[in-house]
């Protein structure tokens, strides 16, 4: 008998799939059918109405089909390169430009039918497309569905090595063609009616080959609303699983509290306040706490959390705090334990690279409860970590981790109730954001930036402008302070014309700041050569930091005072946020150059205009999420973050909403989701789950 072709079905079943072309869907994690048809296509070419390169205008977005007559390249002034390639037709000719994008040049021969796609510029009288999207036309083969890839929205997908467009195209016709309308009904049938959804087989059939932009809103409209809802029902079901359970039960702070707020150096923010007393309202509630405390970089998050482990300490528990990495993680046990000290509690730091030896010491302290605070990475919550009297796990940078993490961090304890789950993120999260991400917790925002800052301002600087970027960095190095200069990449690639960490650490070592002392920090260096250098530069005998985005989050230097971020362009705006947050963090000015390297698309130039013009993080996030999607923004799509696929948590922030009260509708309706189409629910609910490999799985 034959087997039943359905969404679980393995793409090799489908034609023309054979092991080398399966190895490449695997590497777009194709795996079935329904993951082949879960590959949106990112743009469409709307080869339904081309425009004729005579009637095109500037400032317009055009589509042109016209022949390639000519590919040339050169090199640019500031020794990148230039690749241009004109097309031509009945009415004119059209010049398509690219920077530093010389594997372009194998991609276009004379005399091919090529089809480009982007806004119209004029440059020394002439009619170009910058960076434009492209498809070279092969002519259809008879097996191909007729005007499968002309005269119509055609769709664009992501690709990789060994997969091709037209072919991929084509096998996701065939796959539609025979699931056919066999796409069940996954939401309950009043709202479908109420919402105006279409069916999902509809949907399928009209994001991948819409017939025109209104089939195409619908179906987007349905698979949005779909992703929102579902992921809106698990969080909901998560929440009213946190509110059932039993957690440790608290009273008022004591005197340890009350010393360390009273003998600080400075008052408390009213927002820092404000929260501490949210915290505590939870954990003295008898139900356990899962709150996410969000706040922009300098807002003072780390003191908020060292107070809420005082809690819990004074009382006879133990807490941890978890970190992304071990240079944050080191950093939090040294600031913890400042402040632990005069108080008599004690801190003790884990990480992957902790000798093995140290390892057994502090593992055999913490499960005879002779430690307070545990901080590290996530080696804290390995298998071999007992910490029996454990009542408060604080996690920071949540979106580095997977929510199984998060949800592990709160079972090391040997207490009867559950011990508390505060989170914390430095990326600004706007509210309809963290409804998708974080619609498990309650939430807490540190709006306010404590007094005797600096504060820091941010230049855009060209190429030529480089020398007078280092003049203002030898500046502050006369005066004492500090400089990061921050890099994309640590090594050159070719194809890639960026300058590289490695390169430029020596170049500025030897001829911009031979009188002082540089050092390099990326990545791939042992963690205890990264602890070395941080530690170095904390204590001001490095003066020049050449970093990678290994200082991203939570290195904190008072007496740095500026920073050059090369190929600014290369980095999302939350990120170039972070980084920009590792200077101005003491009391004197601090200046952040964006030195960008050769051309910059109109675009590129005003995300980063945007960026150098606005400090206020969640400004930032909002402009990062509608520019760049939230996948890019986040980081979120390769850390298989839920309902990301076609939902924009900005500009489909409507829908959320609307998801967010039909889930909860249902949920009164339904609690166990024991009915006839909750039990449906429910099953789409697993699906989601298991399609994100546990990290909605707390």
């Amino acid at each position: 008998m034959k087997p039943e072709f359905n969404l679980k079905t393995p793409v090799q079943f489908l034609k023309s799939v054979g092991p080398a072309r399966a190895r490449g869907l695997s590497r777009l994690s194709i795996e079935t059918v329904g993951d082949l048809l879960a590959h949106y296509p990112r743009r469409y070419f709307d080869r339904s109405s081309t425009t004729l390169v005579g009637r095109i205008a500037v400032g317009q977005e055009v589509t042109v089909l016209g022949e390639v007559l000519t590919i040339g390249q050169r090199q640019t002034r500031r020794g990148g390169s230039q690749q241009t390639v004109t097309l031509g037709d009945n009415t004119g000719v059209l010049f398509c430009i690219w920077f530093n994008q010389r594997f372009l040049m194998k991609q276009f021969r004379a005399g091919q039918k090529v089809m480009v796609s982007g806004v119209v510029q004029r440059h020394n009288g002439r009619m170009q497309l910058v960076h434009p999207d492209f498809e070279v036309l092969v002519p259809e083969k008879k097996d191909d569905e007729p005007g499968l890839h002309t005269g119509r929205m055609v769709p664009v997908y992501g690709l990789t090595a060994g997969i091709g467009q037209h072919w991929l195209r084509a096998l996701v016709f065939q796959a539609l063609e025979k699931l056919g309308d066999g796409s069940k009904e996954t939401l309950p049938a009043d709202l479908v009616r109420a919402r105006a959804l279409c069916h999902p087989a509809k949907a399928l059939r009209e994001i991948h080959f819409p017939a025109d932009r209104q089939s195409l809103e619908a179906s987007l409209r349905r698979l949005k609303y779909e992703e929102g809802f579902f992921l809106q029902l698990l969080m909901a079901l998560r929440r009213g699983d946190n509110s059932a359970l039993a957690g440790v039960q608290l009273v008022k702070p004591g005197d340890m509290t009350r010393n360390l707020v009273d003998n600080l150096p400075f008052t408390l923010t009213k927002a820092q306040r404000r929260v501490l007393a949210e915290i505590l309202a939870d954990m003295r509630s008898g139900r356990v706490m899962h709150r996410l405390v969000q706040g922009d970089v300098g807002c003072g998050k780390t003191l908020v959390a060292f107070i809420a482990c005082l809690f819990v300490i004074e009382q006879g528990y133990q807490a941890v705090m978890m970190a992304p990495t071990e240079v944050l993680a080191r950093q939090h046990g040294q600031t913890l334990s400042g402040w632990a000290l005069p108080l008599n509690v004690t801190v003790e730091t884990l990480t992957g690279s902790t000798p093995a030896a140290e390892k057994r010491r502090i593992l055999a302290s913490v499960a005879h409860e002779e430690v307070d605070l545990l901080v590290g990475t996530h080696a804290v919550i390995q298998d071999t970590v007992r910490i029996p009297r454990l009542a408060l796990s604080v996690i920071d940078e949540q979106h580095r981790f997977g929510v199984r993490q998060r949800g592990k961090s709160a079972s090391g304890s040997e207490v009867v109730d559950h011990s508390h789950v505060l989170v914390m993120s430095a990326t600004p999260i706007p509210r309809s954001l963290a409804l998708t991400l974080y619609g498990d917790l309650d939430l807490s925002l540190i709006d306010e930036i404590p007094a005797g800052r600096g504060g820091t301002v941010t230049e855009v600087a060209k190429a030529a402008d480089e020398g007078t970027v280092w003049q203002g960095c030898r500046r502050e190095l006369q005066a004492g302070r500090q400089v990061f200069v921050v890099h994309p990449v640590i090594e050159e690639t070719e194809g890639l014309d960026l300058k590289a960490a490695t390169v430029e650490y020596e170049r500025l070592g030897r001829e911009i700041f031979p009188e002082w002392k540089v050092a390099l920090l990326h990545g791939r260096l042992k963690s205890t050569e990264k602890q070395n250098i941080m530690d170095r530069f904390a204590a001001g005998e490095v003066q020049v930091l050449v970093a990678t985005t290994v200082i991203e989050v939570g290195v904190d230097v008072p007496n740095a005072t500026a920073m050059v971020i090369q190929n600014p362009e290369r980095f999302g705006l939350a990120q170039l946020h972070q980084l920009r947050g590792r200077i101005g963090r003491g009391v004197h000015p601090a200046t952040c150059w964006l030195l960008c390297d050769g051309f910059l698309a109109e675009e590129s130039y005003q995300r980063i205009r945007f960026f150098a013009d606005n400090h206020d993080g969640f400004a930032l996030a909002e402009q990062d999420l509608r520019t760049r999607g939230p996948g890019e923004a986040w980081g979120t799509r390769q850390h298989g973050a839920p309902g990301f696929r076609l939902l924009n948590p900005v500009t489909d922030a409507d829908l959320i909403r609307l998801c967010h009260q039909d889930s909860r509708r249902i949920l009164e309706n339904d609690p166990g989701l024991k009915s006839r189409s909750g039990k449906l629910l429910s099953a789409s609910v697993e699906v989601l789950q298991g399609r994100h490999k546990g990290e909605l799985s707390g």
